[in-house]
């Protein structure tokens, strides 16, 4: 699969069953604002107007955090490197100098062969029941067959 132009060969996100429960809980945290605006427009007052602020700021940050947690991570193996975008860095690893992927506390874990890990968020699906499959996945497409111990 190509995304965003380049030579990405695969992608992997954020499992969907987490984004479906995630734009649930956006969508409701969403009417709760409209209804706070709604309140506010039809009978404006000073306390509606500071729960109508409050309510915006609210829907900003969970906007942001849902882009942060959700959207941005993923994980690109393209032809020599390895592209794992966390929340809040982005890291290029060649693919030789992987020695290892493994589960992970927060993701999978990318061992390099200087003996640094780096965790790759997008594949830490563990509450969702399906992190061994994909961990798989991407051991098969860099051709790990053996797995650290």
């Amino acid at each position: 699969m190509s995304e965003q132009g380049g030579d990405a060969v695969v992608v992997w996100r954020v499992h969907p069953s987490r984004m479906v429960w995630a734009g649930v809980l956006w969508t409701l945290v969403m009417l709760s604002v409209v209804g706070v605006w709604l309140a506010w427009l039809v009978g404006p007052t000073e306390v509606r107007a500071v729960r109508a602020a409050v309510a915006a700021g609210i829907i900003a940050a969970v906007s942001l955090i849902w882009w942060l947690v959700l959207l941005r991570p993923r994980v690109e193996l393209r032809d020599e490197v390895v592209v794992i975008v966390n929340p809040l860095a982005t890291y290029r690893l060649h693919r030789e100098d992987i020695v290892a992927v493994t589960d992970g506390l927060h993701g999978a874990e990318f061992h390099r062969r200087d003996g640094f890990k780096i965790h790759a968020v997008a594949l830490g699906d563990a509450s969702a029941g399906i992190r061994r499959g994909r961990l798989a996945e991407v051991q098969k497409a860099l051709a790990l067959a053996d797995r650290r111990t």
